[in-house]
């Protein structure tokens, strides 16, 4: 067991821009009905209200979010690298660029309501740079692709040990992106798939794994240490090799073939070494990819219509409680967030905006302005 040392603790190169209070409501909708349900101020009718209320936005946005999805489904299919469906209609270069432009249309407009975040060109750049003490030696050459657009929901922080100087070993925290979604395409003329992939808790500093093409190298402490008994076992036998020369055919026989043996020897133990970082690579994909292509879709689609749900009817039910069942749109932002943390122990920064547009589209509202503030009541009756 080698020790660990404290004071060789490094802290996390995050990037600045990354932000740590997520939007997205890590709870199922019916862990929060059920909270909800708790209110002793709730009496027995409302509280079967309520249940009605969250069945009837399940239902609702479903309905909904079918819809979408089978639109998506159906312009996806001329990009669609997994496409095995025959007698497809062909498309002329301005249909597929309409069809392309609807996509990502509406891709974002999901990403949005799920409360994804897009790094921007600068930022992506930023993250692509880093490259970890010790870790895998990866890079990426964006200019291999037309498009490659990568969005994250959520960060989280953990510790992790590595080696360090030999036999000893650090301690560092690595900050994950709890969820990612990529959209990239080659620069291959006449071929227009689009990749999309989703992947999870992945290390900022590692994010070049996500690319769909990435060169593969061992980090520069295993290149030296390897280098180094390499050229440590060749410098002997070379040695003796120029003095068997001068004197003894025999003895400089047996000498290159024990320089042949050492050569051999430090070649298996690069490519073992290169066996074990691609296993590790291989590992990281495996364990990190969530899905591809049209199962990303589907699945950030019901990420993103549960999303709706969980929005809508907390944001219903806050008010409900409120005085007057009236409150401003601070003051509904301000105890949404104080009431989930009083439940869950956890500081969201809840998406007020967006809840009440959602709200005020099922008719459930009255908004009014007043001294520049803006006022949110439940319509009589609701």
């Amino acid at each position: 067991m080698f020790p660990s040392f404290s004071f060789f603790r490094r802290p996390s190169n995050a990037p600045e821009f990354l932000e740590d209070r997520e939007q997205f409501l890590p709870f199922r909708a019916e862990i929060l009905l059920e909270r909800m349900l708790q209110d002793p101020l709730l009496n027995d009718k409302e509280c079967r209200q309520l249940s009605d209320l969250h069945q009837t936005l399940v239902t609702n946005f479903h309905a909904e979010y079918h819809t979408l999805l089978e639109s998506l489904k159906r312009d996806f299919v001329p990009f669609d690298p997994d496409c095995e469906t025959l007698s497809e209609p062909e498309y002329s270069v301005e249909e597929l660029q309409t069809i392309q432009l609807r996509l990502y249309a509406n891709i974002r407009r999901v990403l949005q309501i799920g409360n994804y975040r897009e790094l921007t060109r600068e930022q992506l750049k930023e993250c692509l740079a880093l490259q970890p003490v010790g870790g895998l030696s990866i890079s990426v050459d964006t200019d291999n692709f037309d498009e490659f657009h990568v969005y994250y929901r959520g960060i989280r922080k953990q510790e992790e040990t590595e080696n360090f100087l030999f036999f000893l070993k650090r301690t560092r925290w690595v900050t994950l992106l709890k969820r990612v979604f990529v959209m990239a395409r080659f620069k291959q003329k006449f071929d227009e798939r689009l990749l999309i992939k989703m992947f999870k808790d992945i290390p900022i500093e590692n994010i070049k794994i996500i690319a769909p093409k990435v060169k593969l190298g061992m980090p520069i402490f295993d290149r030296v240490k390897i280098g180094g008994s390499v050229l440590g076992s060749l410098f002997t036998p070379i040695s003796k090799l120029v003095f068997a020369f001068t004197f003894s055919w025999i003895y400089f026989w047996v000498i290159l073939t024990g320089l042949v043996i050492a050569a051999v020897k430090g070649i298996l133990s690069f490519l073992n070494s290169k066996t074990k970082y691609m296993h590790r690579f291989s590992s990281n994909l495996y364990f990190s990819n969530l899905s591809n292509n049209g199962a990303a879709l589907t699945t950030l689609l019901d990420a993103a219509e549960e999303q709706e749900v969980k929005e809508t009817l907390l944001s219903y039910y806050i008010l409900y409680v409120s005085p007057n069942r009236e409150l401003t749109l601070q003051e509904l932002d301000q105890n949404t967030e104080n009431w989930l943390e009083k439940q869950f122990h956890h500081c969201l920064d809840f998406e007020v905006n967006d809840a009440v547009r959602k709200l005020a589209e099922k008719n459930f509202l009255e908004i009014s302005t007043l001294d520049t503030t803006i006022h949110v009541k439940l319509k009589e009756g609701k």
